[in-house]
């Protein structure tokens, strides 16, 4: 009793912050327990139904959860520990060895985790005695642990196989693994080929529209009629027509020369009429 009134208000906070977040751990854990039990089954049932696929995708969100269960883990750890060696860090001003890495891990926490309030209230214990000399030694992996980033492909298909050896299931991976790194043509993939080979029909079909840009041009040069050589018109021109052609050329010829030669007309005109006398 009298141990108890003479501990200081350190170790009194710490004690009560602890505990309080191991409680909460405690109700939290059972909860994710009993939902880590039901997405396990579901995946279960999924392979062996032979939902390989589905199971996949199930398993992603089932990591995470796994994930983030492992870090309540090491949070209740760091809290056991400092709970254990809480009396010899009462005596002492600097930092226990054995708690360096657990004092800085919940400092780190309390920023990240708003259902386990009472880390907040440990951050500013520590601070107020540590400072920040010792954060340099938070947990590596606890870190990591909080990254987020996504599982991988064969982090999935090593829970799968996890999963189907606890419910006793023979499942082969080997088919899902073809599918994985082996996809089919994706929905984006065959709409854009199909709008490419609109594309060419569309071409096609314009291409003799652009070598009839000018139709009337093309209307009239049908329309005129052929050209005729010489030969044609010698062809077809009817009997008798060359020899019409050189009589009316001489008489012309003849006309033409009466014309230019006024003596001879008159000449021939004193001869009519001598013969008529």
């Amino acid at each position: 009793m009298f141990e108890g009134l003479l501990k200081s208000k350190f170790y009194s906070k710490c004690k009560s912050a602890i505990k309080l977040t191991k409680t909460r751990i405690d109700m939290i854990k059972r909860k994710r327990n009993a939902m880590e039990k039901f997405l396990r089954k579901d995946i279960a049932d999924l392979l062996k139904t032979g939902l390989d696929i589905n199971a996949y995708g199930r398993s992603e969100g089932f990591l995470v959860e796994l994930n983030m269960s492992a870090c309540y883990d090491f949070i209740e750890q760091f809290c056991g520990c400092i709970l254990n060696h809480l009396s010899l860090m009462n005596k002492q001003r600097e930092c226990l060895e054995e708690c360096k890495e657990a004092v800085p891990s919940l400092m780190f926490a309390a920023a990240r985790f708003a259902d386990l309030p009472e880390l907040r209230d440990l951050r500013s214990i520590f601070s107020e005695r540590y400072g920040n000399s010792i954060e340099a030694y938070v947990d590596q992996k606890f870190v990591e642990k909080l990254k987020p980033m996504p599982p991988t492909k064969d982090m999935k298909l090593q829970l799968l196989q996890d999963i189907a050896l606890e419910s006793g299931l023979e499942w082969d991976s080997k088919a899902l693994e073809q599918k994985l790194y082996n996809p089919p043509p994706s929905e984006q993939d065959l709409s854009e080929n199909a709008n490419d080979d609109k594309n060419k029909l569309h071409r096609s079909k314009d291409e003799p529209v652009r070598k009839t840009d000018n139709p009337a041009k093309q209307h009239h040069a049908s329309d005129a009629p052929p050209k005729r050589n010489k030969d044609d018109d010698d062809r077809y021109k009817p009997r008798g027509s060359e020899n019409r052609e050189k009589t009316r050329s001489i008489d012309i010829r003849v006309a033409s020369t009466d014309q230019n030669d006024p003596q001879t007309n008159s000449n021939s005109e004193r001869k009519v009429s001598e013969e008529n006398c």
